[in-house]
């Protein structure tokens, strides 16, 4: 029976797909608004509308809407026809644990690494089956860094990544051995290969990188690991032309990493 309305109108009954259809919508444009979000990389740090809309899989006219109102909320920034990521999502990202706690308690010790290295500094936590870049400490005398804060790279492809499947929960390298995808000729693409690497890593407690993440590129990283042996970070450096020299840098890696990890360990 349809159910009395004001005035002495009929409504229909409330059904199940009724309910879901109306729970499904403020979903469907929250996720729509965070696919466009989500297409914004180290890489693609700003956009066209059109690319935004491809790569998010929306019609334009769905992601001209949405990025009006990201704008207008201060989520996005528009100059000249490119969408970037406003500062009010960059303010948010300041207060993630992940950023906030691990690089706030690691800047002093890679500050260390830095003055004694005079290389690229840089602090990894795993994000999914990739490395994300949270911290990064750089000079005038360190050279342009390689990749931005926020950056994500492969587990296979850098020496955080190998720390990360050397020291890392278990099932991670059978995630990371299923996309091996090249980055460059040089870079590890057998499972056999990788898996015979970390093994090295785990051994030997670095990891190191040649041209494996990109051209001219050469990491080397540690881990951070707890009081409890649980993996919190990977600290390493960066360096063009040549790899750093690992009986030089590996010792100054590994006290600051042991510093960081006594930092966390007592704050947690």
């Amino acid at each position: 029976m349809a159910n009395a309305a004001p005035g002495g109108r009929t409504r229909p009954p409330h059904t199940a797909d009724d309910g879901a259809a109306a729970a499904d919508r403020p979903a469907s444009v929250t996720s729509r608004a965070l696919a466009l979000l989500g297409t914004f990389d180290a890489q693609h740090s700003a956009q066209t509308l059109s690319a935004m809309a491809r790569r998010a899989g929306l019609p334009v006219a769905t992601a001209h809407r949405l990025a009006g109102e990201l704008v207008a909320w201060g989520g996005l920034e528009k100059q000249r026809g490119l969408y970037r990521i406003g500062q009010r999502i960059w303010r948010l990202g300041l207060l993630a644990p992940a950023q906030q706690n691990i690089a706030e308690m690691a800047a002093p010790f890679m500050q260390d690494v830095l003055f004694v290295t005079q290389n690229v500094v840089n602090l990894f936590i795993l994000d999914g089956d990739e490395v994300l870049l949270v911290e990064r400490m750089s000079g005038t005398g360190a050279g342009a860094p390689f990749r931005r804060v926020g950056a994500r790279l492969s587990l296979h492809g850098s020496a955080a990544g190998k720390i990360m499947l050397a020291f890392g929960p278990e099932g991670l390298f059978a995630a990371a051995a299923a996309r091996l995808e090249p980055h460059t000729a040089r870079t590890i693409t057998d499972p056999k290969a990788l898996a015979a690497e970390v093994k090295r890593v785990r051994a030997q407690g670095y990891a190191t990188t040649r041209e494996e993440a990109g051209p001219d590129n050469f990491g080397l990283a540690v881990p951070v690991l707890l009081p409890n042996h649980q993996l919190a970070a990977a600290l390493g450096i960066v360096t063009k032309s040549r790899p750093a020299s690992v009986g030089a840098v590996v010792p100054v890696l590994k006290i600051a990493a042991r510093g960081i990890a006594r930092r966390l360990g007592t704050d947690s």
